[in-house]
């Protein structure tokens, strides 16, 4: 068991909060960065056995210059999960997207350099990183692998579409390629003496730790599952399976530092997902769940991920273990309702 001490951000988030878990039973001591002490105790409950693991500091902005000063004292690993979402509040793409995004990295990798303790910075980014803009609402055959995002064409100047699910969408899109472009940037400029890991999630979908009514991509889910047409492409991984992936990160062997070594995390066909299967399911299973999912499904993108089976170890959960776990905590919230 690790008492090495990690300090995460983004961990009342959806993942970030399933991460913290993960790592907790692991054995290892976390750091939990928070913006409001408020915040806390409603922590301190959800990880009550853990409390002897536990550490909390409150930073309002993470893309403050000092914001990480004190924050990263005796820290062996970094694992940072805040960033915005699309639907989370405020529409400049500059100022509610981008700058978080890519400040709330660069700051604290930036800090990182100052702590010699420091042997891993593991930052979420998303699969939609390592796709061409916009390629997730096209009728073309989608294929995503790491080592892309550099070729894919993004303008921070762009005009953006007035419908809103596409607007924010693409708008989150540009963040997170415009994101990861600068963890890959700084790193080639700085060489640090600790890897850098990026992970990049699909779609995440499963049972939330924390408030469901949140916004999360598990909304993808639930609004396909209630529509004649889903309104994503089907592009899933298990919330469960994305929190493994950051704690085996760890201490898999990821290649030299100065690198970015980049995982995508997604789950397929091989684990039982088709759109037809997710239907079938909740309707056979759920029947309370008033399913219309009937399609057409469209195109399903293809994911790359052998680096991270290979190299992380990773298996992924099937469908029904996934949509399950989801629809099940649905099912008891309207029965409480």
């Amino acid at each position: 068991m690790s008492q090495s001490l990690i300090f995460i951000t983004g961990a009342t988030g959806f993942i970030g909060a399933h991460v913290a878990s993960q790592a907790l039973s692991a054995g290892y001591r976390l750091r939990i960065s928070i913006r409001k002490e408020a915040q806390i105790d409603a922590l301190r409950t959800l990880y009550s056995k853990y409390a002897d693991q536990l550490d909390f500091v409150v930073i309002p902005d993470l893309s403050s210059p000092d914001a990480f000063a004190s924050a990263l004292q005796d820290v062996t690993y970094v694992f940072h999960l805040a960033s915005p979402l699309p639907g989370g509040g405020g529409s400049d793409f500059e100022k509610d997207y981008l700058q978080p995004a890519v400040k709330g990295t660069t700051t604290l990798l930036d800090a990182a350099q100052n702590f010699p303790t420091i042997k891993r910075v593991i930052v979420t980014s998303s699969a939609i990183a390592l796709i061409p803009m916009g390629a997730l609402f096209s009728t073309e055959p989608i294929v995503s692998k790491e080592g892309i995002n550099r070729s894919l064409a993004v303008d921070p100047k762009m005009s953006f579409p007035e419908e809103p699910m596409a607007n924010a969408g693409l708008k989150y899109q540009a963040s997170k390629i415009l994101a990861h472009r600068a963890t890959l940037d700084w790193a080639a400029a700085h060489n640090p003496s600790f890897n850098v890991i990026s992970l990049h999630p699909s779609f995440v979908f499963g049972r939330s730790l924390t408030d469901p009514r949140s916004i999360s991509s598990n909304d993808y889910l639930w609004q396909s599952l209630t529509s004649p047409q889903p309104i994503i492409p089907l592009a899933p991984v298990d919330v469960r399976d994305v929190a493994e992936a950051h704690v085996k990160a760890l201490s898999a062997d990821v290649g030299p530092t100065g690198e970015v070594a980049e995982f995508l995390l997604n789950a397929s066909e091989r684990e039982g997902w088709s759109w037809d299967a997710v239907a079938q399911f909740a309707k056979e299973k759920f029947p309370s769940v008033e399913v219309l999912l009937e399609g057409p499904y469209g195109v399903t993108p293809q994911f790359e991920t052998a680096r991270a089976e290979t190299l992380l170890g990773m298996k992924w959960r099937d469908m029904q273990d996934t949509v399950g776990s989801y629809l099940e905590q649905i099912v008891e919230l309207k029965g409480k309702a």
